[in-house]
């Protein structure tokens, strides 16, 4: 979040709720839990946990994600599994999407997700990711479905402490926007991190902390219509 959203290009503890092709560069027996919200409106807060395996076959993950209240909410389950093939990890991710609203009851589908990422160079990283590649509907009747998102992104590793990010985010109903983030490593065991995005014309803020087997990342999105959201990360290493 701190890189204003940009995910496709990254594998890491995360990559299970971004592009499940990162699972393959992850090399970790770890889990991550993280909360996201808007001190002003509860109803937005957002609570997500997933756990990462690695093996010779591929690495795969399984996560968990809700965002709402008891009036309105949105629960996924996910399954992820990733596989690095010479320069090109590919990754699959299957969801349990569930919605429910107070008084309408509960809908439940399923979502399918799927995904790139290329080292062509040392430095220089490409990654897609698309979600809903299924084209997964809501209701037949309404006409109401679930979005279908391309993004398209790349990494440069200007030095060893500094990358840059760009991705190109498209949801074939709405507008795209195109995100910026850059990330300054002080230390090995503190990274600054910041970024824009054009279509929200939102700025985010954040760091991560490595303190032994645990990892906290903190992230401040910016907002001139409601109050800012904060993101919280935790992430702990079963092996080092």
């Amino acid at each position: 979040m701190a890189l204003a959203g940009v995910s496709s290009p990254l594998s890491n503890s995360w990559s299970v709720f971004n592009n499940p092709a990162g699972l393959a560069g992850h090399e970790k027996f770890d889990a991550v839990f993280a909360y996201q919200t808007i001190f002003d409106f509860a109803p937005f807060n957002t609570v997500s946990a997933a756990i990462n395996y690695p093996a010779s076959f591929g690495n795969s993950s399984i996560g968990v994600y809700r965002f709402g209240d008891e009036l309105f909410s949105t629960t996924m389950l996910s399954a992820g599994f990733g596989k690095k093939i010479g320069i090109v990890s590919l990754g699959m991710k299957i969801n349990y999407l569930q919605y429910s609203i107070d008084g309408f009851g509960k809908k439940a589908i399923g979502v399918a997700e799927m995904g790139a990422i290329g080292e062509l160079l040392p430095s220089l990283t490409f990654g897609m990711h698309i979600y809903n590649f299924t084209q997964s509907v809501i209701s037949e009747s309404t006409g109401e479905k679930v979005p279908v998102i391309i993004r398209l992104s790349a990494n440069y590793e200007l030095s060893k402490q500094v990358d840059l990010y760009l991705e190109g985010e498209k949801d074939i109903d709405e507008d795209a926007d195109v995100k910026f983030g850059l990330s300054y490593k002080v230390i090995e065991e503190l990274v600054l991190r910041t970024g824009f995005s054009t279509e929200t014309n939102r700025m985010t803020f954040g760091a991560g902390i490595n303190i032994s087997r645990i990892t906290v990342d903190y992230a401040l999105r910016a907002n001139e219509t409601i109050s800012a959201t904060h993101n919280f990360g935790l992430t702990y290493r079963f092996t080092n």
